[in-house]
């Protein structure tokens, strides 16, 4: 069955992603200052786990873990955990317009690892429009120029880095299996994945926590579930190489963020850089949706 393309709605899932994305990163770097990360993520794939096994009543069990390639959403399951861990450690240690803007690296290497993995059609145009999106990235981060809260050479900056390439082979394999395998399936695997892969850190990293916050953790990857949801949908109805630079809406919150609620420096190279990246991402909508 070939697959439905439903570009405008793809690209609405993926601002809403984005835009929860930033919201709830937001809120982990506030707990990180306070808390350990592996517990953190614990509870997070805790609260993903167990709101999707609320719907069993619902969906039954079938639901839950019919899928087509066990082998890829494993995979999928092993990139996400790899990704979420490294971002929150980042977050824990480098500011966090800083972390957002290096993990944007994914972007661009979804849109161009779409060509030879998926067989979407790239192009030069959209080639170099990546390239100058990464240039974007690159004003931003100023290497050898130091950054806020961080110097240019300091160990930190590969946990981002880490992180991005990750969720970048996240995406392309999940958009192998959005066409075959149901959204609540997919998400509940790396949720599982994640919640195994933390649980062999969490006995180590553990800290009191009041019943309130446990609860509102709890809830908050349930939301990073929701979340994720959105994007498995996203890229069941539109090209990765579409989507991606769509992904770019999380870094204007970043900036926004950074600097209303982290008290972070904005500069006028983060501003060029910002701007760069967003014309980037437009000229590839553009380019896209015209077949060119």
């Amino acid at each position: 069955m070939s697959a439905p393309h439903r570009p405008l709605a793809g690209i609405a899932l993926m601002l809403g992603f984005a835009t929860m994305a930033s919201l709830l990163d937001a809120v982990t770097k506030g707990l990180t200052a306070s808390y350990p990360v592996p517990m953190l993520l614990w509870l997070r794939f805790l609260g993903q786990t167990g709101s999707l096994l609320l719907l069993l009543p619902w969906i039954g069990w079938a639901g839950l873990l019919t899928t087509s390639a066990p082998r890829v959403q494993l995979g999928r399951g092993v990139a996400l955990t790899v990704s979420a861990g490294a971002f929150v450690f980042a977050l824990s240690y480098l500011p966090f317009a800083t972390a957002k803007v290096l993990s944007f690296t994914s972007p661009l290497l979804v849109t161009l690892l779409s060509l030879p993995l998926l067989g979407e059609r790239v192009g030069w145009r959209r080639a170099t429009a990546v390239a100058v999106g990464f240039l974007g990235v690159v004003a931003v981060i100023r290497p050898g120029f130091g950054m806020e809260g961080a110097t240019a050479l300091d160990w930190a900056m590969a946990l981002p880095l880490l992180s991005a390439g990750a969720y970048a082979c996240y995406q392309l394999l999940t958009r192998r299996v959005a066409q075959r395998d149901g959204p609540v399936a997919s998400l509940f695997y790396v949720s599982v994945v994640g919640l195994v892969a933390s649980s062999l850190l969490v006995p180590f990293h553990v800290v009191p926590v009041p019943p309130w916050l446990v609860a509102f953790l709890l809830v908050h990857g349930a939301l990073v579930g929701v979340g994720h949801f959105l994007q498995i949908r996203a890229l069941a109805l539109a090209p990765a190489s579409l989507l991606a630079p769509f992904g770019y809406a999380s870094l204007l919150w970043a900036v926004l963020i950074g600097a209303t609620v982290f008290g972070e420096a904005i500069g006028v190279f983060t501003i060029l850089g910002a701007l760069t990246i967003a014309g980037s991402g437009l000229y590839l909508f553009r380019s896209a949706t015209s077949g060119r």
